[in-house]
């Protein structure tokens, strides 16, 4: 009888202990997934960000008022340019001008055409983007005579564009563009002259 009742004793004893073993490896469960919920979260921030985009293409039309100092007697001449810019970064790209300047209110009427391209600078902001260029190219003159009528040209200036809406900008901008012609076609002998004529540029700005 004691036997008997000593081996019912141990059941019963082990009945009472297995609930628990399941409770300290619940807790133990518990405390590992709580763990590791923040590492996990972790990792998951330490992923590199991906790389913001940005518009790379830009396109364009401005009106442009221009000096004509290869014309004796002219003042300044109006007209317009047509304008393109790519983006290889954020903040370095090439930029291509056109641009026909022939509306004067002088005596003289002189036509200019150029044709300019070059690296570019970039400053962006939120809404606000400064612009740097150094263009390289040729220009034409016309209605004055000159010989050669067609130049080397090469300018440098900048300007601003501003956020009108989703991809539209207005761009306002000004450079000097210099070349050389001769003056006096009388008179081949003389060398040309550099001269520099001051341009200030407004218009429309579309980036994709």
């Amino acid at each position: 009888m004691r036997i008997a009742i000593s081996g019912h004793q141990d059941s019963r004893t082990d009945l009472a202990v297995a609930p628990r073993r399941y409770r300290v490896k619940g807790k133990f469960l518990l405390f590992a997934i709580a763990f590791s919920l923040p590492l996990a979260a972790a990792a998951q921030d330490s992923k590199p960000a991906a790389a913001p985009t940005f518009e790379r293409y830009e396109l364009g039309a401005s009106a442009a008022y221009s000096s004509a100092n290869q014309a004796k007697g002219s003042s300044a001449l109006v007209g317009g340019s047509a304008f393109a810019d790519y983006k290889l970064k954020p903040w370095f790209g090439a930029e291509a001008d056109f641009g026909y300047y022939g509306a004067s209110y002088t005596s003289v009427q002189p036509t200019m055409t150029t044709f300019l391209a070059g690296p570019s600078l970039f400053l962006p902001s939120d809404r606000l983007m400064g612009n740097l260029h150094v263009l390289f190219g040729g220009a034409h003159t016309g209605n004055v005579g000159a010989t050669p009528n067609i130049s080397f040209a090469w300018a440098v200036g900048g300007g601003f564009e501003y956020q009108l809406r989703n991809h539209f900008y207005l761009k306002l901008a000004g450079d000097g563009i210099f070349s050389s012609f001769v003056l006096d076609p009388t008179n081949q002998h003389l060398s040309a002259n550099l001269r520099v004529n001051p341009r200030a540029t407004a218009g429309v700005a579309y980036h994709f």
